[in-house]
């Protein structure tokens, strides 16, 4: 693979020729994520600002901060906050990785008022660009978050990971996904689900999945569809929420089971059409040997073989047309089947009700409040959090004890929300 040379190893991508894309991309994602290169530096608190592209943190609690600071204060910062050095323009450097390290660390000098923690040894970099700095937010974030908490913000940070990566230097989607498994532990597969469902699914059902209405593996299923079959399904399912998450629920489960026999038949569909394809091709290639051999012929090469030949080729042919008419009649039999699976989309709906649209917002609070508790609840009776907790002095498990008490009070409120919603 060509490499280009760099002049001054603080330029950052967005200030290097053109070469190579997939080189390019990963000079730069190894110098951010890498940890045996770089510039180390001490820097102020003072001296160091909150990315405001950083969506990541928006779930964080103060409970979490607090947790993480008595952490550091037990075991040290174990990972270094990397950082972008934006001091020419606006007097600071720009936090890439490490946000929740660094709010950590700040509520430590604020409460602990000692010096040592008025300074954070970070990684700079130097020369980013927007695309630049996104990239590594991105690809750090990811790494370290995992799948994170909340589903729509994972899937949306990972497609933008990959266009930004595309973006970048004309790296094409495949090279981008490879870039992503590496860089961010996200295997390939999830990758390009959320590439498919962002990219493919009808507007109407993606705003349902971001609002936690419909589950992701039939979005996935969905946006696999066409797109005439999409907008039946969004038509029916808009229909749905109108008049209810109950009704929304039970309409999207006739409408996924539906869906697989369509999938199925678009499948055969497509390797019918491949198939004829493909014949096609043979049956062109045997013409131009049969007009081959009979301009042979014609030129005075009248032997048997030659004529043994020619026969071989025209019973070729005789044989492929055979095969062209078979494969027209299954895909004539395919398109049907597939109009009569459409139609019965199209009549799967619901009786109209009263009284119960109003809960839908309240539903999809209810959900994400749910997803966040067993994530949270998972986390701190995991093997490793139980042994932490033992480690903890007082004040530490006072925090974890408040933080479940905070999610249970929440869920209160919301089912409290619900029940008054529905009076």
């Amino acid at each position: 693979m060509p490499k280009i040379k760099l002049s001054n190893m603080d330029m950052g991508l967005g200030a290097m020729p053109q070469s190579d894309p997939m080189h390019d991309a990963q000079t730069l994602l190894n110098r951010s994520l890498g940890t045996d290169t770089g510039d180390y530096r001490q820097i102020p608190l003072q001296m160091i600002a909150l990315n405001p592209e950083n969506d990541y943190s928006a779930d964080d609690t103060d409970e979490e901060i607090e947790e993480l600071a008595h952490d550091i204060e037990r075991n040290g910062l174990l990972h270094n906050i990397v950082v972008s050095d934006r001091t020419r323009e606006i007097g600071k450097f720009v936090i890439l990785s490490g946000e929740r390290r660094y709010k950590a660390i700040s509520w430590l000098y604020r409460e602990r008022k000692e010096n040592k923690y008025a300074m954070i040894l970070c990684k700079v970099l130097t020369g980013l660009d927007a695309l630049d700095e996104m990239l590594v937010l991105d690809a750090a974030n990811l790494q370290t978050r995992g799948g994170m908490q909340d589903e729509r913000r994972f899937r949306k940070a990972t497609y933008r990971f990959i266009e930004n990566l595309r973006k970048k230097g004309g790296v094409n989607e495949r090279d981008a996904v490879v870039l992503a498994e590496k860089y961010t532990g996200v295997s390939d597969k999830l990758l390009e689900k959320n590439l498919m469902v962002e990219t493919r699914l009808h507007p109407d059902i993606l705003a349902l999945l971001d609002r936690d209405l419909i589950p992701k593996n039939q979005a996935v299923q969905y946006a696999r569809l066409p797109d005439d079959v999409q907008k039946i399904l969004a038509d029916n399912l808009a229909s749905a929420y109108e008049v209810g998450t109950a009704e929304l629920r039970d309409v999207n489960d006739k409408l996924f089971v539906a869906t697989k026999t369509i999938a199925e038949l678009n499948a055969q569909l497509e390797q019918r059409m491949r198939g004829m394809r493909e014949v096609d091709e043979e049956i062109a290639e045997a013409q131009i040997s049969l007009s081959a051999l009979l301009a042979m012929t014609d030129a005075g090469d009248a032997s048997e073989e030659m004529e043994q030949q020619i026969e071989v080729v025209r019973k070729t042919l005789g044989d492929l047309e055979q095969q062209k008419r078979m494969y027209a009649n299954t895909i004539s039999n395919a398109k049907a089947a597939l109009k009569k699976g459409e139609d019965k989309l199209s009549s799967i709906g619901v009786t109209p009700k009263s009284g119960s649209a109003k809960t839908d917002d309240i539903a999809a609070m209810i959900n994400k409040a749910m997803k966040k508790a067993e994530g949270s609840v998972a986390g701190i009776t995991s093997k490793t959090s139980v042994n932490r907790m033992q480690k903890m002095d007082v004040a530490g498990k006072n925090v974890t004890l408040e933080r479940l008490k905070g999610l249970r009070d929440a869920l209160d409120g919301v089912i409290r929300m619900l029940e008054k919603g529905n009076t």
